[in-house]
């Protein structure tokens, strides 16, 4: 391929909600550039862009996928990002690299609150944006109703640039209104909004002045690039109709990328990570400045090493095209580096790097990883540490409170597709089930026991006698050992046997197996014996002590209570507190956040395990939440008592075998 400058260079990202189109558009702009000799179809399973068995067989996009194409001399990579919500840190790593959007929409679906949703984050990050109106194909489409709905949802700047002959199954061609003639209503639409992101031209419109063609173009490009101005294309991409119009568009319209202030140097961010069979590791790079080539040292400064740059490729999918050097501003792969992952900013050693790293989201949904078997613990623990570099939204750790390895991400559906990557990929048999919910013991009364014991079976017996007070701290104050031994009833050296009983059998649990916390223990008499006493039976006779007291001083359970933050539509807003009732929730305000509502509630961590699920499910993708630990706090009856008596059925069981 024949090599390009940054002015030639056109990185686009494909955004838009499951089912609007973007991989077919992305086929289509392929096959018309001849990188392909078909048209591939997600229903027949060959696009270029989803290539992996996981989105063959659901038909939907999971990774982002990175594909160049060559078009009016112009070098165009194209991002093709996820609709999914579980998939939304592929589109910000791919938002983070392009300069400009294009925006799907599904004419017989119009915008869906999924595309609402990521119609906010290009305004969050200012990208400019076009629109791409596909299916037009589809039955009972009303053109100019879209239209309208376009400028009501995302913006009233949206100004149509070509427009269908028909629509449903006599849609054959569009029309580009640039080319046009004054007297078009169309035109007349464009040429209004285009002057009224441009003073020059508003003076000579509202003045009545004639207006060039060229002049329009001119305004509309600076327009779009301010995003003072939304150009809207139209088309069917799986009928490759409007297609070639929307690469013409992009070559013509959209901005290269900046040029850094330093080009002396070397600068890249690594903006995606994969592990492919048979070839390991391969990271996508953006070079914001100076030269990569073949053979290079360069620095991570994100992990204070240095790599050797090996094989450089340009990507159309699984396909690899040799790169001898790659421009400032192009996309590129780089294969086999020792360190490098997501999110690395690569330079010359001596340099000091002005890149921004890609801000990802925290997972908000947790499921517990089981094992079939428990040898396939650390073989587990291994697959991900790999897996998880695919996916900076993922997140993987040992809980301590629980006893359990947790796997953390963005939903439900995102999780699946990881464990299905490890079962197929490291042969491991793993599944994911509920959380346990990290519940804790306490107490709300006070008592005085006593714990003794003594034990002769020959020979040299185990004596200790302690007495311990029991009584509750405040809330998250944790635990409290006092001793108030007097006159050498328990010699000194005895002591921390008697607290590290009483505390592991906190760490246990009592009466329902669960962690005791905010409690102060007093010992405060006992007796010993000068050849029997000894740390192991001070130990047993104060755990003995702690449990028959914890159990006299009014125990209860605790449970974990989270500050949960939930953005809707307003439409929704019955069906969420509802919802949030029904999950022993209370509400503890409301605001407005832009157009949607913000509530703020308080909801036990254990009826929002599934919240991710079931808030799409609720609002149709337009919800969003974010949760964090507040406190502890006493659990009711209905929820304590049973864990109560599983554990005491439990321990029966286990004294019976």
């Amino acid at each position: 391929m024949k090599a390009y400058d940054s002015e030639s260079i056109r990185n686009v990202c494909l955004v838009g909600s499951q089912g609007d189109g973007k991989t077919s558009v992305a086929e289509a702009m392929l096959f018309n550039a001849k990188v392909t000799t078909r048209l591939g179809t997600i229903a027949e399973g060959n696009t270029v862009c989803d290539s992996s068995d996981e989105e063959i067989e659901r038909k939907i996009s999971i990774s982002m996928s990175l594909s160049f194409l060559e078009h009016k001399d112009k070098k165009i990579n194209l991002l093709i990002t996820p609709g999914y919500g579980d998939f939304i840190g592929e589109v910000l790593a791919g938002l983070a690299v392009a300069e400009t959007a294009v925006f799907t929409v599904s004419a017989d679906s119009g915008v869906t609150p999924v595309g609402e949703n990521l119609w906010e984050i290009l305004e969050e990050k200012s990208i400019p944006t076009a629109i791409f109106l596909n299916k037009l194909d589809r039955d009972n489409i009303n053109f100019e109703q879209l239209i309208k709905e376009l400028k009501e949802k995302l913006n009233q700047q949206v100004a149509v640039i070509n427009m269908p002959n028909a629509t449903g199954p006599d849609f054959k061609n569009v029309t580009n209104i640039l080319e046009g003639n004054s007297k078009d209503s169309w035109y007349e639409n464009l040429l209004e909004i285009v002057s009224s992101a441009d003073d020059t031209l508003t003076e000579k419109y509202l003045d009545g002045k004639e207006i060039t063609l060229e002049e329009v173009k001119a305004a509309l490009k600076k327009a779009m690039i301010e995003r003072k101005v939304f150009p809207l294309l139209c088309g069917s991409a799986v009928k490759n109709i409007g297609i070639k119009e929307l690469s013409d568009f992009i070559a013509d319209y959209f901005s290269p990328p900046k040029p850094s202030a330093d080009n002396a140097h070397f600068s890249g961010l690594v903006f995606k990570t994969i592990n492919e069979p048979g070839m390991g590791q391969v990271n996508f790079a953006k070079i914001y400045s100076g030269a990569l080539v073949h053979g290079k040292d360069i620095y991570n400064f994100t992990k204070s090493t240095t790599e050797r740059i090996g094989q450089l490729s340009f990507v159309q999918g699984k396909k690899k095209v040799d790169a001898a050097n790659v421009c400032v501003g192009d996309l590129v792969a780089l294969l086999k580096l020792k360190d490098t992952r997501t999110n690395d900013i690569l330079c010359d050693e001596k340099s000091q790097p002005n890149i921004k790293q890609i801000s990802f989201p925290e997972p908000i949904y947790k499921k517990a990883i089981i094992t079939a078997s428990k040898g396939d613990a650390e073989k587990v623990g291994n697959a991900l540490a790999t897996a998880i570099t695919e996916n900076p939204t993922i997140t993987y750790k040992f809980d301590a409170e629980t006893k359990e390895m947790t796997l953390s991400g963005m939903g439900s559906l995102q999780l699946e597709v990881m464990i299905k990557k490890i079962k197929g990929r490291y042969g491991v048999d793993v599944s994911l089930q509920k959380p346990r919910v990290p519940f804790k013991e306490t107490l709300h009364g006070k008592s005085e026991v006593q714990g003794k014991y003594k034990r002769q079976s020959g020979g040299r017996g185990q004596y200790g006698d302690c007495w311990l007070r029991v009584e509750p701290l405040p809330r998250s104050k944790g635990f409290e050992f006092v001793n108030k031994i007097v006159g050498g009833v328990i010699p000194r050296n005895y002591i921390p046997a008697i607290e590290k009983g009483v505390k592991e059998a906190m760490e246990q649990g009592v009466i329902a197996g669960y962690p005791v916390v905010d409690i102060s223990v007093t010992v405060f008499d006992g007796s010993y014996h000068e050849v029997d006493s000894s740390d192991m039976a001070f130990k047993i006779a104060g755990a003995m002590a702690f449990r028959k007291g914890f159990v006299e001083a009014k125990p209860g359970i605790l449970e974990p209570i989270c500050d949960l933050e939930v953005i809707i539509p307003d439409g929704y807003m019955g069906a969420i507190m509802g919802d949030l009732n029904s999950r022993r929730g209370r509400v503890m305000g409301m605001d407005k956040a832009g157009k949607k509502q913000l509530i703020k509630a308080q909801v036990p961590m254990g009826e929002i395990f599934e919240y991710a699920t079931d808030l799409r499910s609720l609002t149709k993708g337009s919800g969003k939440y974010s949760m964090r630990f507040s406190h502890y706090e006493d659990s009711p009856p209905q929820i304590a008592q049973p864990l109560i008596d599983l554990f005491a059925k439990t321990k029966e069981s286990e004294s019976e075998k």
